[in-house]
Protein backbone atom coordinates (compact mmCIF):
# COMPACT_ATOMS: atom_id res chain seq x y z
CA UNK A 1 0.00 0.00 0.00
CA UNK A 2 1.64 3.18 -0.82
CA UNK A 3 2.29 5.40 1.87
CA UNK A 4 -0.25 8.41 1.20
CA UNK A 5 -3.04 5.85 1.23
CA UNK A 6 -2.44 5.50 5.30
CA UNK A 7 -3.09 7.56 7.91
CA UNK A 8 -1.30 6.88 11.30
CA UNK A 9 -0.36 8.64 14.71
CA UNK A 10 1.75 6.90 17.44
CA UNK A 11 2.00 7.21 21.31
CA UNK A 12 3.91 6.08 24.14
CA UNK A 13 0.88 5.03 27.06
CA UNK A 14 2.15 4.42 30.64
CA UNK A 15 -0.23 1.29 31.01
CA UNK A 16 0.75 -2.48 31.00
CA UNK A 17 -0.21 -3.57 27.16
CA UNK A 18 -2.80 -5.93 28.83
CA UNK A 19 -4.43 -3.68 30.29
CA UNK A 20 -4.74 -1.05 27.23
CA UNK A 21 -5.81 -3.86 24.82
CA UNK A 22 -8.41 -5.37 27.49
CA UNK A 23 -10.03 -1.56 27.55
CA UNK A 24 -9.55 -1.28 23.50
CA UNK A 25 -10.75 -4.42 22.99
CA UNK A 26 -14.28 -3.47 24.78
CA UNK A 27 -15.76 -1.05 22.25
CA UNK A 28 -18.05 0.43 25.13
CA UNK A 29 -14.59 2.59 25.87
CA UNK A 30 -13.83 3.76 22.57
CA UNK A 31 -16.51 6.58 23.08
CA UNK A 32 -14.20 8.18 26.08
CA UNK A 33 -11.46 8.35 23.33
CA UNK A 34 -13.84 10.09 20.60
CA UNK A 35 -13.13 14.20 20.49
CA UNK A 36 -16.26 17.08 19.79
CA UNK A 37 -15.46 15.86 16.07
CA UNK A 38 -16.53 12.59 16.21
CA UNK A 39 -19.97 10.94 17.37
CA UNK A 40 -20.22 7.13 18.31
CA UNK A 41 -23.64 6.68 17.04
CA UNK A 42 -24.37 3.11 17.49
CA UNK A 43 -22.59 -0.17 18.64
CA UNK A 44 -23.67 -3.45 17.23
CA UNK A 45 -23.02 -6.64 19.32
CA UNK A 46 -22.83 -9.74 19.08
CA UNK A 47 -24.68 -12.63 20.52
CA UNK A 48 -22.63 -12.95 23.67
CA UNK A 49 -23.26 -9.40 24.19
CA UNK A 50 -20.37 -8.01 23.22
CA UNK A 51 -20.24 -4.99 20.87
CA UNK A 52 -18.33 -5.66 17.92
CA UNK A 53 -18.76 -2.78 15.29
CA UNK A 54 -21.18 -0.07 14.97
CA UNK A 55 -21.12 3.52 13.41
CA UNK A 56 -19.34 6.79 14.18
CA UNK A 57 -20.04 10.07 12.33
CA UNK A 58 -17.48 12.22 12.12
CA UNK A 59 -17.61 15.98 11.62
CA UNK A 60 -15.29 18.11 9.76
CA UNK A 61 -14.33 21.77 8.75
CA UNK A 62 -16.76 23.17 6.80
CA UNK A 63 -19.89 21.30 7.92
CA UNK A 64 -18.33 18.06 5.96
CA UNK A 65 -20.17 14.65 7.96
CA UNK A 66 -19.36 11.37 6.95
CA UNK A 67 -20.98 8.11 8.75
CA UNK A 68 -19.05 5.29 8.83
CA UNK A 69 -20.01 1.63 9.90
CA UNK A 70 -17.35 -0.63 11.32
CA UNK A 71 -16.63 -4.18 12.23
CA UNK A 72 -13.83 -5.60 14.50
CA UNK A 73 -12.54 -8.44 12.25
CA UNK A 74 -9.71 -9.92 14.17
CA UNK A 75 -7.72 -9.49 17.47
CA UNK A 76 -4.33 -10.65 18.33
CA UNK A 77 -4.42 -10.44 22.38
CA UNK A 78 -2.62 -8.32 23.77
CA UNK A 79 -0.50 -6.95 20.37
CA UNK A 80 -3.37 -6.23 17.85
CA UNK A 81 -6.84 -5.17 16.67
CA UNK A 82 -7.85 -5.41 13.47
CA UNK A 83 -10.85 -3.68 12.04
CA UNK A 84 -12.88 -2.13 9.12
CA UNK A 85 -14.55 1.37 8.50
CA UNK A 86 -16.67 1.99 5.48
CA UNK A 87 -18.15 5.10 4.37
CA UNK A 88 -20.80 4.84 1.99
CA UNK A 89 -20.65 1.81 -0.83
CA UNK A 90 -17.46 3.14 -1.92
CA UNK A 91 -15.23 3.66 0.37
CA UNK A 92 -13.10 1.11 2.73
CA UNK A 93 -10.52 0.98 5.15
CA UNK A 94 -8.31 -1.31 7.07
CA UNK A 95 -7.71 0.32 11.16
CA UNK A 96 -5.50 -1.78 13.21
CA UNK A 97 -4.55 -0.45 16.73
CA UNK A 98 -0.94 -2.29 17.56
CA UNK A 99 0.36 -2.14 20.82
CA UNK A 100 4.17 -3.46 21.67
CA UNK A 101 5.97 -2.92 24.96
CA UNK A 102 7.84 0.21 25.37
CA UNK A 103 10.51 1.78 28.10
CA UNK A 104 7.96 2.88 30.47
CA UNK A 105 4.48 1.81 29.32
CA UNK A 106 3.55 0.59 25.75
CA UNK A 107 3.71 1.96 22.39
CA UNK A 108 0.34 2.48 20.64
CA UNK A 109 0.00 3.07 17.01
CA UNK A 110 -3.31 3.85 15.61
CA UNK A 111 -3.28 3.13 11.80
CA UNK A 112 -5.67 2.96 9.07
CA UNK A 113 -5.10 2.30 5.35
CA UNK A 114 -7.38 2.61 2.66
CA UNK A 115 -8.33 -0.38 0.62
CA UNK A 116 -10.78 1.24 -1.36
CA UNK A 117 -11.80 4.94 -1.60
CA UNK A 118 -14.79 7.17 -3.75
CA UNK A 119 -14.20 10.14 -5.50
CA UNK A 120 -16.02 12.30 -2.79
CA UNK A 121 -13.66 10.78 -0.07
CA UNK A 122 -10.33 10.93 -2.26
CA UNK A 123 -11.32 14.57 -3.10
CA UNK A 124 -11.77 15.82 0.74
CA UNK A 125 -8.45 13.66 1.71
CA UNK A 126 -6.83 15.63 -0.64
CA UNK A 127 -8.37 19.02 0.52
CA UNK A 128 -6.99 18.59 3.87
CA UNK A 129 -9.30 15.64 5.32
CA UNK A 130 -5.75 13.98 5.41
CA UNK A 131 -4.00 16.07 8.20
CA UNK A 132 -7.33 16.37 10.22
CA UNK A 133 -7.82 12.93 10.31
CA UNK A 134 -3.74 12.40 11.46
CA UNK A 135 -5.06 14.82 14.22
CA UNK A 136 -8.15 13.05 15.07
CA UNK A 137 -5.86 10.06 15.68
CA UNK A 138 -3.50 11.94 17.41
CA UNK A 139 -6.33 13.07 19.66
CA UNK A 140 -7.35 10.05 20.50
CA UNK A 141 -4.28 8.35 21.41
CA UNK A 142 -3.45 11.36 23.69
CA UNK A 143 -7.27 11.00 25.51
CA UNK A 144 -5.88 7.15 25.76
CA UNK A 145 -3.23 7.63 27.67
CA UNK A 146 -4.55 10.46 29.79
CA UNK A 147 -7.50 8.20 30.78
CA UNK A 148 -4.98 5.61 32.00
CA UNK A 149 -2.94 8.62 33.55
CA UNK A 150 -6.00 9.64 35.77
CA UNK A 151 -6.89 5.85 36.47
CA UNK A 152 -3.12 5.81 38.02
CA UNK A 153 -3.96 8.79 39.94
CA UNK A 154 -6.72 7.57 41.00
CA UNK A 155 -5.68 3.72 42.34
CA UNK A 156 -2.59 5.59 44.18
CA UNK A 157 -4.94 7.78 46.09
CA UNK A 158 -6.85 4.75 47.56
CA UNK A 159 -3.80 3.14 48.46
CA UNK A 160 -3.13 3.51 52.22
CA UNK A 161 0.19 5.95 53.23
CA UNK A 162 2.90 3.84 54.46
CA UNK A 163 4.25 5.03 57.99
CA UNK A 164 0.67 6.87 58.42
CA UNK A 165 -0.80 6.97 61.62
CA UNK A 166 -1.21 3.79 63.94
CA UNK A 167 -4.91 3.51 65.41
Amino acid sequence: MAPDQEIRASHLVAAPQDELFDFLADLENHWRLADRFIDVLALERDADGHARGGRVRMRGPGGVRRTAATQVLAADTPQQMLGVAEVGRRTRAFVTWKLRDGDGGTRVRLEATIAQIGWLDRLLLVLGGRAWLERRFDAVLHRLADTFRLHAKALEARQPQLGGRKS
